[in-house]
């Protein structure tokens, strides 16, 4: 899909979704499908970035790095499309799978290589309430094999994700939408989250932002020195 530009003429909003799984018919797959579905049809644009099928290069360049030295670089056109897309988004939707408590290696490389063309460190526009990206909003929605996280595990797994990363760029970043132990779910359970995530997004630019967990608070909660 190309970017968007405009909005669309039922008054839609301009949504991204960056989707990092190998496997089409994985239950990532279903859910990118169900959101695609559920936001067309509501008059959303919807633009797609499937990183495996643009087999989208994780690696920063060396090049790259004279962005936060100078403030030029040799942004490659594959990133400097990425940055149009996140620039013409109201809203932008990661999904993938929890890889060692953390995105896949190709995920974690898009956010380094875009996001730092879109940071405080090159735009210089600062971070967090300062950033460029204030006013968009940010959602992850993940799967992860295990069949539950604990709440402590759950807040130290999204403060890198969501913190560190999307709110220090100026996301106003949703609740995550978090589907548990989908390796050996049940085909009800299954059908379950696909409900769930498609009355979520039949909403989701009504849905308040959550109150974010900082790096001060989450050290102040779990470090005791």
């Amino acid at each position: 899909m190309a970017a968007v530009h405009k909005t669309s003429p039922k008054g839609g909003k301009n949504v991204l979704i960056v989707y990092a799984h190998p496997k089409p018919e994985s239950f990532n797959g279903a859910l990118l499908r169900k959101a695609v579905d559920v936001l067309s049809s509501q008059g959303h644009n919807v633009v797609l970035s499937d990183l495996y099928k643009m087999n989208f290069d994780p690696l920063v360049r060396l090049e790259e790095f004279s962005v936060s030295d100078s403030g030029s670089a040799a942004i490659s056109r594959a990133v400097q499309e990425e940055v149009e897309k996140v620039e013409q988004a109201d809203l932008v939707v990661f999904q993938f799978p929890l890889y060692w408590g953390s995105f896949p290696a190709i995920l974690k490389g898009w956010m380094d290589r875009v996001m730092q063309v879109m940071s405080g460190f090159v735009r210089k526009t600062g971070f967090y309430e300062e950033g460029d990206l204030k006013g968009k909003r940010a959602l992850l929605s993940f799967t992860t094999g295990a069949p539950s996280i604990p709440v402590e595990s759950l807040e130290a797994i999204l403060l890198p994700m969501q913190v560190v990363t999307l709110n220090a760029v100026g996301f106003d970043v949703l609740s995550p939408q978090v589907s548990l132990g989908v390796e050996h779910g049940t085909e009800e359970m299954l059908e379950q989250y696909l409900a769930d995530w498609a009355r979520r997004l039949s909403t989701v630019f009504e849905e308040p932002t959550s109150e974010m967990l900082t790096v001060d608070s989450w050290a102040e909660k779990h470090c005791h020195v």
